[in-house]
C-alpha cells in the first residue's frame, strides 16, 4: 500500500510537501517557518494516517503495513504516536490530529484537503496570486517561471544526452541520497553489530526497554528470520565480530564491578546455539566496550583495552596461545584508541582515537608497525569504520546522516553518500552493502529540576520536549535573561533563546547540519560562546552569528569566558600536545596566543576570583586564587573512561558531571569551604551537561527518554 501522499496536502494547520516529503508551516512572507520534527520512521507514520484520514487504523495494521512486521509489541507504535503529538502540537485529551480509539487503534481527524497552487509552495516563496491591478507584476513573474522552465529543460535535456568522458566524471561526483533498510526491529537498541562473511547471520548487542543497563549477545538468521540469544544477562556482551570461517563470535564480557574478558563462542549454526564459551584473554578494568576484530587468517584478535596508563590502547592476540602485544600508544593527552579493524588482507588496521571528545582515523602498518593519521573527525563520533573492498580507502560515518571515505595514501577525504538516518558503527561486507546501526540512543527533553544543597523543593518541570534530541541548554547568568537551547526543532540543529515570559527566538541560520559541542554565556549574559564542529562562533540576539576561531588540522575544545568578558579561553591539541589559547575578542580584530601549555581545560569565576584547570599529563585539577596566585590541587579524580567534561564555577564552589557507568553521570559539587564532595541531584544523569541558574536553586539539565537503534543496510553505488 502505497503510504506516501503524492499532492500538497494542508493537513490542518500543516501543509504536506510530497518533494520533501515533510510536514511545514509558512510565515506571513510564504517561507517555511517550520518544520514537523520528525525522523524517517515516524514520517511514514504520520504519511499513512494522512492517506487514511478519518478512517480507523489499527496497531497490527500500522506493524504490517509501515513496519511490514507483526512480531514484535505495540510499544514501537505507541513510542511513534506520542511523537508524532508532540511534533504536530496535538493534546490527547483533545485531539485535532489523533484520536485514541481504546482497545482498537486511532483515527486521523485533522482535515486533508489538496492545495492548488503546489509550485508556489514547493519554491518555498511568498504566494503569487494576484487581482487585476496587479498584471505589470504578474507579468514580470510569468516570464521569470517561463526562463526557470527553460533552464530546467536545458538542464535535463544535457542530462540525458549521451556524455563524453568529461561529462561522465562530473556525474560520477554527484552525491546520493540513500534510505536505510530495516534487518533488525526489536524494542530497544540493537548496535555493535557484526555480519559474518557469507552475509547468513547477523550478531549484536541488545539492551532492551526493560534492561537498558545489561546488555546481551543476539544471533540472527538473515535467510530464515530466525533469532536467539547466546549470551546471559548476569554481566554485558558486547562488540561480536566474527571469524573468517562463521563458526566462532569472539566478544567482550563485561561484569558488573568493571572487570572484562575477551571470550570466543564457538557456534551450532545448524541450531543457533553455542557448543562453547571459552576465555581468551582479560582486559583491563573499566576498559569501555570493545570493538573486535579477526585478522583474515582467523588466527589473531584485536582489541581495545584499559591499559597501566589508564588509557584505551589496542592490543594484538594470538587466539590459540601466546601473549598479547600491546600495538598502539596514544599521547598522554589523549583519552585513547577506542575501535580497530584488520584490512582485507590483514596488512593493516584502522583504529579509531579520542581527543577531547573528538574522533581521529589512524592506520597502523603491521610488519613495520608505523602508524599514520588519515583524518579529524569533528561533525561526529564515530564507533566504528571498515576498509572498502579495494583495501586502497577507509569508509565511515562522517556526520550525523553523512558517509564519507579517505584514502589510505594520500590522506584525500570524499564524502559518497547522504543517508536518511543516522549511523554510529557500519561494516562493509564483501558484497560491497554497507550494515550499520542508525537511529539514536535517547530523545532527550530539558528539565529544570531543584538543587538539592539549595533547595528543599521537589517538583520537576520540563522546560522543552520534542521528539528530537535536544543536545544543549545553558542558563544565563543574569537572572530573568534567556535560556539557549540547541534544538532540532526545525530540522537543523539550531540556537534558540526562550524568553522568561513564554517568548522564544531563533538566533543561528545554519543551512547544512552542524555539530555544537559546547555552549556558554558571557559574564554579562549577552553573548554566547559556541564550539560548531572544530570552531568557535558568537552568538547573540542582536547581532549576526560571527566565527572567531578555527582549529583547522589541530583539534579545539571547551572554549570559555574570561571573568571580564574581554576574552575566550580553548583548549587546542597541536602535534598530539594540548594548550590553552587565549583569543581576545574586544578590540577591532580578534588577537591569539598560547595562555598555558599542557593543560586541556581552564576556567575563570565569572567573579574573578579563581580560576581552575586541569594537566594534559597527569589528569589532575588544580585552583589557582587571584588574589594571592595560591595553586591547591583539587580532590577531583574523574573515572579514566570518562570522555565528557562539564564543570561550572560559583563563588564557593565547582559542580561538575562524575561518570557511574557507561550511560549514568552524577552531578557532584566540590565546596571550597568545607572541602567535602556533595551529590547535588538525588536522580543520576544521562548526558553530561547541565547548568545552573544564577541563584543555584534549580539544574537544568538533558533528561533522556530512551530511543530506538536498529540494525539497518544500504547499498553504496
Amino acid at each position: 500500500m502505497a503510504i506516501k501522499p503524492e499532492s500538497p496536502l494542508q493537513v490542518g494547520e500543516w501543509q504536506y510537501l510530497p518533494e520533501q516529503d515533510k510536514l511545514v508551516q509558512f510565515a506571513s512572507d510564504g517561507k517555511i517557518a517550520v518544520t514537523a520534527d520528525l525522523d524517517n520512521l515516524s514520517q511514514k507514520v504520520a504519511n499513512y494516517f494522512i492517506v487514511n484520514a478519518g478512517r480507523l487504523v489499527t496497531k497490527d495494521e500500522l506493524l504490517q503495513d509501515v513496519w511490514g512486521i507483526r512480531d514484535v509489541s505495540d510499544g514501537r507504535v505507541t513510542r511513534v504516536i506520542r511523537v508524532l503529538r508532540v511534533a504536530l502540537g496535538d493534546d490527547t485529551r483533545e485531539p485535532r490530529y489523533i484520536e485514541t480509539i481504546p482497545k482498537r487503534g486511532y483515527r486521523f481527524i485533522a482535515p486533508v484537503s489538496v492545495i492548488q497552487n503546489a509550485v508556489n509552495i514547493y519554491n518555498g516563496e511568498p504566494s503569487d496570486a494576484v487581482t487585476s491591478s496587479d498584471e505589470p507584476q504578474k507579468l514580470k513573474r510569468l516570464v521569470m517561471y517561463v526562463l526557470v522552465l527553460l533552464l530546467l529543460v536545458s538542464a535535463l535535456f544535457w542530462w540525458l544526452w549521451p556524455a563524453d568522458s568529461g561529462a561522465v566524471e562530473k556525474m560520477a561526483t554527484d552525491i546520493p541520497m540513500l534510505r536505510y533498510k530495516p534487518v533488525t526491529s526489536m524494542d530497544g537498541l540493537e548496535f555493535y553489530h557484526n555480519v559474518s562473511a557469507d552475509e547468513r547471520y547477523l550478531a549484536f548487542s541488545y539492551a532492551s526497554p526493560d534492561a537498558e543497563s545489561v546488555t546481551v549477545l543476539m544471533l540472527q538468521d538473515l535467510l530464515e528470520y530466525k533469532q536467539t540469544r547466546i549470551t546471559e544477562p548476569s554481566y554485558s556482551s558486547f562488540g561480536a565480530a566474527f571469524s573468517p570461517d562463521n563458526k566462532q563470535i569472539a566478544y567482550h564480557r563485561m561484569y558488573p564491578d568493571g572487570a572484562c574478558e575477551i571470550r570466543v563462542i564457538k557456534l551450532n549454526l545448524e541450531k543457533l546455539t553455542v557448543a562453547s564459551d571459552d576465555l581468551v584473554v582479560t582486559c583491563g578494568v573499566n576498559s569501555i566496550s570493545s570493538r573486535i576484530s579477526w585478522s583474515p587468517d582467523g588466527n589473531y584478535l584485536i582489541y581495545p583495552t584499559m591499559s597501566a596508563q589508564k588509557q584505551m590502547v589496542i592490543m594484538l592476540k594470538p587466539v590459540h596461545s601466546g601473549l598479547a602485544e600491546q600495538l598502539t600508544v596514544p599521547p598522554p593527552n589523549s583519552f585513547g584508541d577506542y575501535a580497530a579493524r584488520f584490512s582485507r588482507n590483514g596488512s593493516k588496521i584502522l583504529f579509531l582515537r579520542d581527543a577531547a571528545g573528538a574522533a581521529q582515523l589512524w592506520i597502523l602498518n603491521l610488519s613495520s608497525r608505523e602508524t599514520k593519521m588519515l583524518t579529524n573527525i569533528t561533525d561526529t563520533m564515530p564507533g566504528n569504520a571498515d576498509w572498502d573492498l579495494t583495501n586502497n580507502a577507509i569508509i565511515y560515518p562522517s556526520g550525523p546522516t553523512t558517509l564519507s571515505k579517505v584514502d589510505v595514501n594520500s590522506g584525500e577525504v570524499k564524502v559518497i553518500a547522504y543517508t536518511d538516518s543516522s549511523a554510529s558503527e557500519i561494516q562493509i561486507a564483501k558484497s560491497g552493502r554497507v550494515y550499520a546501526s542508525v537511529g539514536n540512543f535517547s530523545h532527550i527533553n530539558i528539565t529544570k529540576t531543584p538543587n538539592m544543597l539549595h533547595n528543599s523543593k521537589v517538583s520537576t518541570q520540563t522546560v522543552f520536549s520534542s521528539n528530537r534530541n535536544e543536545s544543549l541548554v545553558e542558563v544565563s547568568p543574569i537572572a530573568g535573561d534567556p535560556i539557549a537551547v540547541v534544538s532540532r526543532r526545525s530540522g537543523l540543529p539550531q540556537v534558540w533563546l526562550f524568553y522568561p515570559d513564554g517568548s522564544q527566538k531563533q538566533i543561528t541560520f545554519f543551512n547544512t547540519r552542524e555539530r555544537f559541542r559546547s555552549l556558554v554565556f558571557s559574564p554579562d549574559g549577552k553573548t554566547l560562546a559556541a564550539q560548531v564542529n572544530n570552531e568557535v562562533w558568537l552568538l547573540s540576539a542582536t547581532q549576526s552569528p560571527r566565527k572567531v576561531a578555527t582549529g583547522g588540522d589541530n583539534l579545539i575544545s571547551s572554549p570559555v569566558w574570561s571573568s571580564d568578558g574581554s576574552a575566550i579561553y580553548y583548549a587546542e591539541s597541536k602535534n598530539a600536545r594540548w594548550n590553552i589559547i587565549r583569543l581576545i575578542i574586544s578590540g577591532e580584530e580578534e588577537t591569539a596566543s598560547i595562555f598555558a601549555e599542557n593543560r586541556e581545560l581552564y576556567i575563570e569565576s565569572y567573579d574573578g576570583k579563581y580560576s581552575i584547570w586541569r594537566d594534559a599529563i597527569s589528569k589532575k585539577f588544580y585552583v589557582r586564587w587571584h588574589s594571592n596566585n595560591k595553586v591547591e590541587e583539587l580532590p577531583i579524580q574523574l573515572p579514566e573512561n570518562q570522555l565528557w567534561l562539564k564543570f561550572q564555577l560559583k563563588s564557593k564552589g565547582v559542580y561538575f558531571t562524575y561518570l557511574l557507568n557507561d550511560i549514568n553521570y552524577q552531578l557532584q559539587y566540590y565546596d571550597f569551604t568545607t572541602r567535602e564532595l556533595s551529590i547535588a541531584l538525588e536522580s543520576n544523569l544521562y548526558h553530561s551537561r547541565f547548568s545552573l541558574s544564577p541563584d543555584e536553586e534549580s539544574v537544568y539539565i538533558l533528561q533522556s527518554v530512551r530511543g530506538d537503534f536498529d540494525i539497518a543496510q544500504i547499498d553504496l553505488p
